[in-house]
């Protein structure tokens, strides 16, 4: 059978309007689900291709994803793509992936050069919370749909993705509490990151529950691994010894381990340790991590999946914030040796 390689073509085959076609084809709410039927059916039957380069000059999109992560090789991050890549590439979209080393700087560069029209829409786990730093992204989400995932401005109402962060900051300190831990040390990147500051908060809030002050001393804030690693040494040498750790961030577990290695302090005997991760080697460290796994790959999905309908607008405001919850796993870092 001849391949009808125009919509006119199809349309006039079927009997309806060009419009008609275009619209069931890009799975509009306009079109009945009957319609929309009858020409997936016929465009299959006769192995119809578009033109992605003419739709999208007809459209005026590009047909592009725009996708700010601070570092690709972080585990969190490599599977919130994944989700986002189901998602994308499913409705015919591509992907430009940036990163930003979570440097406001190149972040700032990055958000003015994707005003241009290069993308459609973002997807960005952005840098900082700092107020008077946030003029770039404001100025690209009157342009175009921006959704936060992971981390987000505290000051703009962008559509936001995220786990739990507060309440497994909260039960995280807890648990180490019920451990009998009462000098628990906090170690995370900067306060003005949002995951950061909401994962902090958690911890205060289980210490202030027990009547247990927060030492400045105890919390960590901390810009590489090479800073953490010294800010450990340093905190672990201090006379008044910490009995845990609580790691915001999973590269610094790392570093923890480290220091105790040579420190020659034991986990769990001499310092219980939990930790926010999604590296899947976490159980085969020394001793074995407890973690608090972040639904990535989840996140990056349900993200992608709101920005398709804000460019698609085929259907009422999605909520502004969607939380996904967090999973724990404790092993023998934090529960002890049996």
């Amino acid at each position: 059978m001849k391949q009808f390689s125009t919509l006119k073509e199809i349309a006039r085959k079927l009997g309806v309007s060009v419009s008609t076609v275009s619209r069931a084809l890009s799975d509009s709410y306009e079109i009945s689900e009957s319609q929309k039927e009858r020409i997936r059916a016929y465009v299959k039957e006769i192995n119809y291709q578009p033109n992605p380069h003419a739709k999208s000059l007809r459209s005026n999109q590009s047909k592009t994803i725009g996708v700010l992560i601070p570092d690709i090789s972080n585990y969190f991050f490599t599977l919130a793509l994944q989700g986002i890549e189901t998602i994308v590439h499913e409705k015919g979209y591509n992907l430009m992936i940036y990163q930003t080393h979570d440097d406001h700087l190149i972040e700032e560069k990055t958000f003015s050069y994707l005003e241009n029209g290069v993308v459609d829409g973002v997807l960005s786990a952005v840098s900082s919370n700092k107020e008077g730093s946030i003029e770039h992204v404001k100025r690209l989400n009157s342009l175009i749909p921006i959704v936060f995932f992971d981390r987000h401005l505290k000051q703009m109402t962008v559509p936001f993705v995220s786990c739990n962060d507060y309440e497994s900051g909260l039960h995280a300190t807890k648990h180490l509490l019920e451990r009998g831990c009462r000098n628990i040390v906090f170690i995370g990147i900067d306060e003005s990151i949002s995951v950061t500051a909401d994962r902090l908060d958690g911890y205060r809030a289980a210490l202030h529950q027990m009547s247990i002050s927060v030492k400045e001393s105890n919390i960590l804030l901390c810009k590489s691994q090479e800073e953490a690693y010294e800010e450990i040494l340093k905190r672990l040498k201090q006379r008044d010894k910490a009995d845990a750790f609580f790691s915001s961030v999973e590269r610094y577990t790392v570093q923890l381990y480290r220091a105790c290695e040579e420190l020659k302090l034991k986990i769990p005997a001499d310092l219980k340790v939990i930790s926010f991760s999604n590296n899947p080697l976490a159980s085969f460290m020394n001793p074995p991590l407890s973690t608090i796994t972040q639904p990535a790959f989840e996140i990056g999905k349900s993200a992608a999946g709101l920005l398709l309908e804000m460019l698609k607008k085929k259907k009422p405001a999605a909520p502004k914030d969607l939380v996904i919850p967090c999973t724990f796993h404790y092993t023998v870092s934090s529960l002890g040796n049996k």
